[in-house]
């Protein structure tokens, strides 16, 4: 049983390396491109040869937020006559009235935007996406999130890059607009910098596959409908169609010389929520087209480099693995002292937990603009962060595993900007689910480890160990304490 146990746990450990590995390859081609710039194909548009563009807004439900992105989107700086907006508005409370009521005021140009309602919600944002594709006149379709809000400039930017006939998809980086908000917003904004900044990046330069990120981007709408257009079998739409219109032949643009701002979740149920569906999204589109993919004429390494893609939220259920295992682990290794510790454990553990650092490191150097000196104390935090996130993502895996249908569940938003919190209405918040009941019973496991190892004596697992417990305390904490303050609300 010592021995299965043993080889099971190097297992545990070799995996999460295997992805570490996998990482510092995404970071030396970061390295080696990121002074790379890019420019528009050859050519310029004139007044008079604009191309008729589509703007896309998925609405359900953002009542908070939804006149901000519509004012924003208006004001963009094109001609009137040749963009067209469609607001798919798939909403069930008084948003469908504030976009009514905030056309009727702007009938200066109300002439260009379609409030376009469904009889039903069917296919959740990738059946309105598709529902507005039958209907757009625009040669190129631009889709934004409630919470963004984007600059009159952005078409101006990214429409340039469809002078390459063979281009089929322009994204641009996400900026935040509520980054200085809180711990959680800081860890958010650090985290997803790092994947713009280095992922996608690397991905880009180093001509592999990589995704539209569901907002902020532009397509060719040919590219739309030889991908396969707009499908709702996966929680990840974007990531599916992304990959589908790659293998079709489309190149696809990463800009992250420009931002569009964008609000972060600022409450634990709403980044939750938004976790399980990019990690239960993630897994359904790998059993969707790893086949395809590795029945395609790609390149060897860009077909390795697409299943890591589309696997690396495995590694949260190796994390939630490894958190349960914290005291056999302690228990079973108890008589090997610390030299075998270190000749054995740490090399391997570094090689998935380095490159991590070394990841948001770069992304955190990287982004001067808007880094505060409080940021670098984010850093450690994320590592806690992605334990404590491990018992939600696990369960996302495990229903993807099991094949379980589960609706398409939006992020809420606030309308949060910096310096001016805006707290979550209440019909938002989504309250205490099974993951708080399990995040809560790991904070009291994880401290019972620490006693052991400190009982034991084996001091050098002790900081380890201290990551598990402060994961799994902030999101067991955070939650009760949503909870707790939406209840107050409540009764008051």
């Amino acid at each position: 049983m010592k021995t299965a146990f043993i080889v099971f746990y190097f297992c545990l450990l070799g995996f999460l390396a295997l992805y570490g590995i996998h990482l510092y390859w995404l970071i030396l081609l970061y390295l080696k491109n990121r002074h790379r710039r890019l420019e528009p194909a050859s050519g310029s548009l004139g007044r008079q040869d604009f191309p008729m563009v589509t703007v896309q807004l998925p609405i359900y439900n953002e009542k908070k937020v939804v006149e901000r992105l519509i004012s924003a989107v208006a004001n963009f700086d094109w001609p009137k006559d040749k963009f067209e907006i469609q607001i798919l508005d798939d909403s069930s409370d008084a948003t469908t009235d504030i976009i009514s009521d905030y056309l009727q005021k702007r009938l200066d140009c109300a002439t260009n935007i379609f409030h376009v309602r469904r009889g039903e919600r069917t296919g959740y944002k990738a059946g309105a996406l598709q529902f507005g594709l039958r209907h757009a006149r625009g040669e190129y379709i631009a889709i934004f999130d409630a919470d963004n809000l984007p600059r009159p400039d952005f078409l101006m930017k990214t429409i340039p890059f469809f002078n390459d006939s063979e281009i089929g998809m322009v994204q641009t980086r996400w900026g935040f607009l509520n980054r200085g908000e809180s711990l959680l917003s800081r860890a958010q904004a650090l985290q997803l910098d790092a994947h713009f900044i280095i992922e996608q990046q690397a991905r880009f330069w180093g001509k592999l596959l990589f995704n539209f990120n569901g907002t902020g981007g532009v397509w060719r709408k040919q590219t739309i409908y030889d991908g396969g257009g707009w499908q709702h079998d996966t929680l990840t739409e974007d990531l599916d169609l992304s990959f589908r219109a790659q293998m079709a032949g489309w190149k696809f643009i990463y800009d992250n010389s420009y931002t569009v701002p964008t609000e972060l979740p600022n409450n634990i149920s709403g980044f939750k929520t938004q976790q399980y569906r990019w990690a239960k999204g993630a897994v359904q589109t790998f059993f969707k087209l790893a086949p395809r993919i590795l029945k395609s004429k790609l390149e060897s390494r860009v077909k390795i480099a697409a299943l890591f893609h589309l696997t690396n939220k495995f590694v949260s259920l190796a994390l939630f693995t490894l958190g349960i295992l914290l005291v056999p682990a302690l228990y079973f290794r108890m008589e090997s002292g610390v030299t075998k510790l270190l000749l054995i454990d740490l090399p391997i553990f570094l090689a998935g937990t380095g490159s991590m650092s070394l990841f948001y490191s770069l992304a955190h150097k990287a982004e001067r603009k808007e880094r505060k000196l409080t940021d670098i104390f984010t850093l450690p935090l994320l590592t806690s962060v992605g334990i404590g996130l491990a018992v939600n993502n696990s369960r996302a895996l495990i229903s993807a595993l099991m094949r379980r249908h589960s609706p398409f569940k939006r992020t809420p938003k606030s309308g949060s900007i910096d310096g001016s919190y805006q707290p979550t209405p209440l019909d938002y918040l989504t309250g205490v689910d099974r993951t708080t009941y399990f995040e809560t019973a790991l904070t009291a496991y994880s401290l019972i480890a620490i006693a052991l190892a400190i009982y034991l004596k084996l001091y050098f697992t002790v900081p380890f160990l201290i990551t598990f417990f402060l994961g799994y305390l902030y999101f067991s904490f955070k939650s009760w304490s949503e909870v707790l303050a939406a209840y107050k609300l409540d009764l008051s």
